[in-house]
This record gives C-alpha cells, sequence and structure tokens, in this order.
C-alpha cells in the first residue's frame, strides 16, 4: 500500500485531481492487477482533503500522529490527504468485492453458460474486480459499466484490455454471453426520490421498500443472451423478503439456478450476501445440490432463495397448513403505535412520569428491561395512532425486529399502549386466550415452520404473524401439542427444528 499511497499524494498534491491521483496510484503497482483493484481501489472511494497539521496514514487511511507504529507514510500540513468515506460508499453502496468472492462468482457464471463467451460484463464495475476475474479465465472481450470516474480509472489500469464505460448501469444498453457483478446495496432512506419513481414506472412490479439491487439485478439479467451465464453477489434480503418476490418468481420460472450459496458475511458492508448462478432462458429447473422442484417451491408463500431448503420441505408447510386456520382469522393483528408525528418527535409525547392524560407505554426495548413510560395519547399528532381498542384488552406483544434470534413475545393484560417495535394480537375468538396464542407463537416449531416459507432473517411483521398456523383441533382440545394437532412424525418435528439452525 505505501508504494500506491506515495503515488497518490505526488500526484494529488501536483494536480488536485482525485482521478488523475486514484490512476496513478493504480498505475504504481500495475504490475500485480489485484493490487490495483484492492489498493487503489481504497483509494479511489476515499475522499480527497487537506490535512490541518502534520499527519501519518496507515495502511487502512486511518489519521494517526506521525509517530504512530502503524504509520506508513507521512503528511505534511496543507497536503491533500485521502479520507476513508464511510458515508459515501454507504449512500453509494460502492463495496468492492473481495478476490475470491469475485473469482467464485465468475467462476460459476462461465460454468452455467451454455453458449460460447465472447463477452463477460460487469455493469456496475467499480474498481474492476470482476473484469479481473473474467481476464484470469481467458474471456476474450471484457465490459464494464461504472458511474464513478474514480473507481473507473482505476478499473482500466487492473483490466487494461476491457472496455469501462463511465455511465449508469440501469440504462446503459449491452447484451452479453456472461454477466457479473455486485449491485450497489441501497436502502430506500438512501435513493434518489426522482430515480426511485422513474424505476417504479419502468418496472411495474417493484414494489415496497425495495432495495436498489433489485432493479438493478433485474434490468442487468435481461441483458443475457439466452443460454448465457449470470454470477451475482446479492444481499441476502433479496432473497426472502417481500419487497423482491416478484423477481425471485420470475428468476426461478425463466432461468436455470445452477448455484445458490449459503449466506455470508461481506467485508466492511456489514450485511449478508448469497452469491447465485443462473442459466439465462434455461428455466424452470430444480433448484441446485438439492433438486427441490419449481413447483414445491412456488408453493411457499414468500418463494424464498435460500441453500436450506430441501426437497419436502414444502410438502411440510403444506401440511401444517392444511390442518389450521391462519391467526389472522381468530385475532386482530397490528402494529403498535408510531408515537411521533406532524406536531413533533416522540420526545413530546412521551414520559417517564403518569399523569391523569397519560397511558402507559412499552416499546420492546422496555419490555426487555422491565420498564414503562408514560405516553400523551393524542391522535391527531401522532403519524399512525391506531385504535385504544387495540391496546386495552388482553392481548400479545410480539417483538417485530427479531433477525436471526428466537421469538420474543409477553402476554399483557393491564392494557399497556405498544410501541411500533411490537406486533400486537388482541384475541378475537374466545376459545383462543392470549396465553394459548403466546405459546403458539413463542414455539421454536412455528420458528422454524415460518424461516421455511418465507426466509431465515424473517422480521415479525402483522403480515407474517397474522400467517402463523392455528391448529383448527384447538379449538376442541388446546392441551395437544404442535406435533399432535399437526400430525407431525418425529423426523418432520426435527426438520422444523433443525431449520431454524440452518
Amino acid at each position: 500500500m505505501r508504494e500506491a499511497l506515495q503515488a497518490w499524494l505526488k500526484c494529488a498534491a501536483a494536480t488536485g485531481e482525485p482521478i488523475e491521483a486514484a490512476r496513478a496510484a493504480a498505475e504504481a503497482i500495475a504490475k500485480n492487477p489485484w493490487d490495483v483493484v484492492q489498493q487503489a481501489g481504497t483509494l479511489a472511494r476515499a475522499k480527497m482533503t487537506t490535512a490541518t497539521e502534520d499527519i501519518g496514514l496507515t495502511a487502512s487511511l486511518a489519521h494517526r500522529p506521525v509517530n504512530h507504529p502503524q504509520v506508513i507514510v507521512q503528511v505534511s500540513k496543507g497536503a491533500p490527504i485521502p479520507s476513508f468515506d464511510r458515508t459515501g460508499r454507504r449512500a453509494r453502496g460502492a463495496f468492492d468485492t473481495p478476490i475470491e468472492m469475485a473469482r467464485a462468482t465468475v467462476d460459476g457464471a462461465l460454468k452455467a453458460s451454455q453458449r460460447p463467451v465472447e463477452l463477460g460484463l460487469d455493469p456496475a464495475a467499480g474498481t474492476g474486480a470482476f473484469l479481473v476475474a473474467l481476464a484470469e479465465r481467458g474471456v476474450q472481450k471484457i465490459r464494464g459499466i461504472e458511474l464513478d470516474p474514480v473507481a473507473a480509472a482505476v478499473a482500466r489500469v487492473a483490466a487494461p484490455r476491457g472496455q469501462i464505460d463511465i455511465g449508469d448501469g440501469f440504462t446503459v444498453a449491452c447484451e452479453t454471453d456472461v454477466l457479473v457483478g455486485n449491485p450497489p446495496f441501497v436502502p430506500p432512506e438512501r435513493q434518489d426520490k426522482a430515480m426511485r419513481q422513474h424505476l417504479r414506472d419502468t418496472i411495474p412490479w417493484l414494489r415496497g421498500r425495495f432495495d436498489l439491487a433489485v432493479p438493478f439485478a433485474a434490468i442487468s439479467v435481461q441483458r443475457v443472451r439466452t443460454g448465457g451465464g449470470v454470477g451475482l453477489v446479492l444481499p441476502e434480503a433479496l432473497m426472502i423478503q417481500p419487497y423482491a418476490q416478484p423477481l425471485r418468481e420470475l428468476w426461478v420460472n425463466h432461468h436455470k439456478i445452477t448455484g445458490l450459496s449459503p449466506p455470508t458475511a461481506f467485508p466492511g458492508a456489514q450485511v449478508g450476501v448469497v452469491l447465485i448462478h443462473m442459466t439465462a432462458g434455461a428455466g424452470p429447473a430444480p433448484l441446485p445440490d438439492h433438486g427441490l422442484s419449481t413447483e414445491s417451491l412456488l408453493t411457499l408463500d414468500g418463494v424464498p432463495l435460500q441453500a436450506a431448503l430441501r426437497p419436502g420441505d414444502p410438502e411440510l408447510v403444506a401440511q401444517i397448513r392444511s390442518l389450521s386456520e391462519p391467526m389472522g382469522t381468530v385475532a386482530t393483528v397490528d402494529t403498535g403505535v408510531v408515537s411521533h408525528g406532524r406536531l413533533g418527535g416522540k420526545g413530546a409525547l412521551l414520559h417517564d412520569k403518569p399523569a391523569p392524560d397519560r397511558v402507559p407505554y412499552v416499546d420492546a426495548r422496555d419490555l426487555s428491561e422491565n420498564r414503562t413510560q408514560w405516553l400523551s395519547y393524542q391522535p391527531s399528532a401522532m403519524h399512525r395512532a391506531k385504535s385504544p381498542a387495540l391496546f386495552e384488552s388482553p392481548k400479545v406483544l410480539v417483538q417485530r425486529l427479531r433477525g436471526r434470534g428466537p421469538v420474543r413475545a409477553w402476554v399483557d393484560r393491564s392494557g399497556l399502549y405498544a410501541g411500533h417495535t411490537l406486533t400486537v394480537v388482541r384475541p378475537d375468538d374466545p376459545r383462543f386466550s392470549p396465553e394459548l396464542l403466546h405459546t403458539l407463537i413463542t414455539d421454536p416449531m412455528v420458528d422454524g415452520l415460518l424461516r421455511m416459507e418465507r426466509g431465515s432473517r424473517l422480521d415479525l411483521y402483522p403480515k407474517d404473524v397474522r400467517s402463523i398456523p392455528v391448529p383448527r383441533v384447538w379449538s376442541e382440545n388446546p392441551r395437544l401439542s404442535l406435533a399432535e394437532a399437526w400430525k407431525l412424525s418425529p423426523e418432520q418435528e426435527d426438520r422444523l427444528m433443525a431449520f431454524i439452525l440452518e
């Protein structure tokens, strides 16, 4: 890193141009393309600022005192200096792919291709990781599209025989034999509103709080010629969340999925990712490794694409549901209040002490810490106030966001008002008490069933809780175990329990 950094500092001092500085860093270490991607790539993602004092830089671009033992170069006060741009990376979804992940993605795409491969395309090329991997595997023509001109300057040095265009991967037209890449992961909060609306207009099935990776992946795969190979690194959530279900159905019905990895961590991004490989236009076909059929997968409510699924899992879900009715038919299920709104934040409505005009209030953290707050219940000042009857009746409060952890829920008979971090379940059928529904909601077999049907990172929003299957025989005999009520074999019980550990 020292050689690249010294070249960057020298060029930055002479020109003040981030593109030129990144190119100089890349050219200084051009003999090793992967060093270019990683080291010059790190500098391409940095901001050019000015040193306010004599300072040292580490290999990760951390600013340290000049005599710090990790310092590899020193910068004088007033000189240009690269600063790690965490905020900018997150806003753009710009996280460069590690070497072995890029290689595995390319290898799987080439293996998936059923046609001669002349052109390999990365529509979000970044600093060139996938282009270098394509070149290593002997692909004759290599093309990348990259919106950031600084990153593109590095990619051109890393993959000198590739064609790298500055542009938007959404709009640059190109057909290819093999498509590989790591689309930008950008949640709705960080998306440009005009672009988001344009994407909704262009892709009618886009819905909900979609990540930018969803339309990017959809448009990218459309560019692959029939029989061509696809290899993508995608956020784990895209494989299971409702906002991407139409995309999953499209892929399962029209393409042959040849590879689907378990979730793995992506360095620096704090997000789990999945590698997916497909043969374009060769579907439908059984999922790889275990041969789960397309027809069976499509019976699952969420159509989750996850490596943990096995043949027989959809049939197990169908058996349980045939012997049950959804919880939404025996209980009212809704989110709690959103205790803020147009007249101010929740600090204006929440208090530490009771008063005549206040109601007892809890969110998920309050319940975990055995604490109660007090809410000035003012529907006109709240975003979603909800009906008092939802809270003042006996109910179950379910922690909504739970990731990979077990389901957490509490029975309340004291009239607590719940915040929006909780899903509220109020029994409407006298045959089902809050305690009985609590037992069902928190049973590990229900957890396994929902993860099997809807995805491994299940968050318990009202739609998901309404879907929980309540055994019909419980209306006559609520003392039956779930295994008895659902007529499960020991092997089926083990499968549900094992699924939450996959």
